[in-house]
C-alpha cells in the first residue's frame, strides 16, 4: 500500500495536486447533486477531504470513482505515492461496421472523469 494517494485536480489553480495519507483514510463516501458530485474521504482526524468531480450522483459510473480511490489505496505496495485514476465517463463510439476487415473508425472519443476541486473540511 502506498503511503499517499494523489488526485490531479484540473480546476484547482491554487492546488492542482493533492496528496492524502492513506493511513488516515477510514472510509470513502459519496454525496452530491446536479452535475458535480463529491467524494468524501473520511479521516481519523476531526476533518475530511472532499474531492469534487464531473460525474452526476445518479449515474452508474459513480461507483467507479470510489473503486478508483480504493484501488489507488491498495496499489504500489511499499511505494510512496499512488495516483487515483480517471474512470471512463463515456465510452468511445465506433462507426457502424459493414463487416469489412481493417481499421475501425471512431466517431466520438472516450471521455474520462475529471477531478475539479479538493477541500479540507471540518
Amino acid at each position: 500500500m502506498a503511503q499517499f494517494i494523489k488526485f490531479n485536480c484540473t480546476a484547482a489553480a491554487n492546488q492542482p495536486e493533492v496528496l492524502i495519507a492513506t493511513n488516515q483514510i477510514a472510509a470513502v463516501t459519496t454525496n452530491g447533486a446536479g452535475t458535480a458530485t463529491t467524494i468524501q474521504l473520511n479521516t481519523s482526524a476531526t476533518a475530511n477531504w472532499v474531492i469534487t468531480h464531473t460525474i452526476a450522483l445518479a449515474t452508474a459510473a459513480q461507483n467507479s470513482v470510489v473503486e478508483a480511490i480504493y484501488k489507488a489505496i491498495k496499489a504500489n505496495p511499499g511505494g510512496i505515492v499512488s495516483t487515483v485514476g480517471s474512470p471512463i465517463l463515456t465510452a468511445q463510439a465506433p462507426a457502424a461496421q459493414s463487416g469489412a476487415q481493417g481499421r475501425v473508425v471512431v466517431t466520438a472519443p472516450a471521455t474520462f472523469v475529471t477531478y475539479t476541486q479538493n477541500a479540507w473540511t471540518a
